[in-house]
């Protein structure tokens, strides 16, 4: 997790828009039929027409409820978006955060997380609070998450691990690391929330803890709106101010189970350790070359690469490691790439006083949060790893260490980190991988700073002898490599 240790390294803050990404799933077009500036008044209660809405978002959630989660999607979602283009549902067009699922189970996560709660409010406005004193809300929908099954191309090398949705037994055994993740992500989110805080300078406004604090900002936000566009000025605010999570796509993959993963490249900084290391995701089998050393500096600041490089000094190691444990974080790595930032629920706003909704057909808005941050640390590295199975081609990736402002990439270095600090140094239950491979080791650092490429190499061909020449343990595994 994010800890208090990382904010004393150096860092960057950078502050940007963050536009709307097919992750996310939002159709900002959905409202082109209505002309700007054209009023778009709630329904009012008793009528006709609002006793016509109220059947018909039953009728859609009785719908829902009914089809399977693997039904193509295109039916479910023109009966969502025919509901959106009725008379009491327009004013929905206050937000262009429409939901353009990827598969039937995407958009039923989605109306469960919110999304029929949210569009309720256009029939009533929800009064919420405390029960002295009721105020009536608006609501902010969800987000909609991709699909694994729907979103994985025919090039995609994860495609041959992706589950069906109609295969309830496909990948059961990664449940618990779902689990694990989504903590893991919430976790990381409020200790950045709290850090955010400590750093922004005094002139940037933070995301706001609660729906009743980002409300009360957003309500300063419309004091110099026109009369008419208060409402929308502070409902387009509270889009600025929603908070979103990392989280993982929608359906299952199976646990990586056979291959190798190779991991190399230097951990630290001043003092560091350029690494090496393969690991037998069926046995446990785990053969690991660490090269250290302190950065000697000249007096320019530029890095003397000989006296580095004459303070090296080379542990070579061999033994098991848990095979679950470096599977969950294989498994991570395979998914971090696949993880979005969205908001998983829909949210409720307290309308200030005074205020009433409004709504007027506008041009369509990017989706945005006001403050997203990209940090860095001298602290990290970035590892380059290579998944290479028994059948198919390899898969690789890459993953900062010891830590990352990301919460996927986070999880999956403290998932990494978790397997590699389990190694029992012995006999091991496999002879290594071929030295062909290893490959060069990538380094991912400075070419100042890097150790000779071939030099370094021969360190590895020197450390795979000794690791041949490592005990097998009594107890192999019955299948072989």
């Amino acid at each position: 997790m994010v800890g208090s240790r990382r904010w004393r390294c150096a860092w960057l803050l950078a502050v940007a828009l963050g536009v709307a990404t097919p992750g996310n799933a939002q159709d900002a077009g959905f409202w082109s039929f209505l002309t700007p500036g054209t009023p778009l008044p709630r329904c009012v209660e008793s009528t006709e027409a609002h006793r016509d809405a109220t059947a018909r978002l039953e009728l859609l959630d009785q719908y829902l409820d009914r089809v399977s989660d693997s039904t193509p999607v295109a039916a479910p979602t023109r009966e969502l978006h025919a509901l959106l283009k009725s008379e009491c549902f327009l004013p929905a067009a206050e937000t262009d955060r429409l939901p353009r699922p990827d598969s039937t189970l995407a958009l039923k996560q989605w109306w469960d997380a919110g999304g029929r709660e949210w569009l309720e409010t256009y029939l009533e406005l929800p009064e919420l609070g405390d029960v002295t004193h009721l105020r009536p809300h608006v609501g902010l929908p969800p987000d909609t998450r991709p699909t694994l099954a729907a979103s994985t191309d025919r090039d995609d090398p994860l495609r041959s691990l992706v589950c069906r949705l109609d295969d309830a037994a496909c990948g059961v055994e990664t449940l618990g690391w779902i689990q694990r993740a989504v903590l893991a992500f919430d976790s990381h989110r409020t200790v950045q929330l709290e850090d955010d805080r400590r750093v922004l300078r005094n002139d940037i406004t933070p995301v706001a803890r609660t729906e009743e604090a980002a409300s009360e900002l957003c309500a300063a936000d419309m004091r110099t709106a026109d009369d008419g566009s208060r409402y929308q000025t502070w409902r387009d605010c509270l889009e600025t101010q929603r908070p979103k999570t990392t989280a993982l796509p929608l359906g299952r993959i199976k646990a990586p189970t056979t291959g190798w993963l190779i991991i190399s490249g230097r951990r630290g900084h001043y003092g560091f350790c350029d690494t090496t290391s393969a690991y037998d995701l069926d046995s446990g089998a785990a053969f690991v070359l660490e090269s250290c050393s302190g950065l000697q500096l000249n007096s320019d600041g530029s890095v003397d690469r000989t006296l580095t490089d004459a303070g090296r000094v080379d542990h070579v190691r061999a033994g098991k490691i848990s095979v679950d444990n470096v599977r969950e974080a294989l498994w991570m790595m395979l998914l971090q790439e696949k993880t979005s930032r969205i908001q998983l629920r829909a949210g409720w706003y307290p309308l200030p006083d005074g205020l009433e909704p409004h709504t007027v057909a506008h041009a369509p808005m990017f989706d945005v949060n006001v403050f997203n941050t990209a940090m860095s640390s001298t602290a990290q590295t970035t590892l380059a790893w290579r998944w290479l199975p028994i059948t198919g081609s390899e898969i690789t990736g890459e993953v900062i260490w010891p830590f990352s402002y990301d919460a996927a990439e986070d999880h999956a270095a403290s998932l990494l980190d978790v397997a590699e600090r389990g190694l029992v140094a012995g006999c091991v239950p496999r002879r290594p991988p071929p030295e062909s491979q290893l490959g060069l080791p990538d380094m991912r650092v400075n070419p100042g700073d890097a150790p000779p490429e071939r030099a370094f190499y021969r360190k590895v061909q020197a450390a795979y002898k000794q690791w041949a020449r490592a005990p097998l343990c009594t107890s192999t595994p019955r299948t072989g490599k």
